[in-house]
């Protein structure tokens, strides 16, 4: 029961959270919000026994991901905010998506038929350590592991390409 209990109050907490990071205007607080949304999740994952991947998820995301967005937020400053929203006058069809969307996934919880899917599944031993997260990314994930490093390898390639030109057009070396 109280592992109950605390599921949904971090679920809430992580629901909380991320509408916080979409609805703030100010991009630092929204920031913010996202590490409270990343913690969060990592709160799952120690309910979920699985430390190694709460630890990796604070550390990584929580810790060198937000800390690049606030590092990007505070090299653009002012420049990021003062541009109008060239999108404002659709922001009713993402309403709609956002309805629709809820709607699907109220439908389908209520109506599966899946096996299990009301129940409570059974507890595994070995989840979340790092051994057991080796084996599936060599196993059983090997192909979009190796995807996911080729596309983080393609953004820093075109970051440095990006910001070269940038240097260049500014008259740098």
């Amino acid at each position: 029961m109280g592992e109950q209990i605390a599921f949904g109050l971090t679920a809430a907490g992580i629901v909380g959270c991320a509408l916080l990071v979409v609805l703030l205007k100010n991009a630092f607080q929204a920031a913010v919000a996202l590490i409270g949304t990343l913690v969060s999740v990592a709160i799952l994952f120690v309910l979920q026994h699985a430390p190694f991947v709460a630890f990796v998820q604070i550390i990584v995301y929580a810790g060198a991901i937000v800390t690049l967005f606030l590092f990007v937020l505070a090299y653009l400053g002012e420049r990021a905010l003062s541009d109008p929203d060239r999108l404002e006058h659709f922001e009713v069809f993402s309403w709609i998506t956002i309805l629709v969307i809820t709607a699907m996934g109220a439908i389908v919880m209520f109506t599966t038929a899946l096996p299990n899917f009301h129940t409570v599944p059974e507890t595994t031993e070995d989840i979340g350590s790092p051994t057991a997260l080796g084996f599936a990314f060599l196993r059983e994930h090997l192909l979009p592991f190796e995807a996911t490093s080729l596309v983080l390898l393609v953004g820093a390639v075109g970051a440095v390409v990006l910001a070269k030109r940038a240097v260049m057009a500014e008259g740098g070396r």
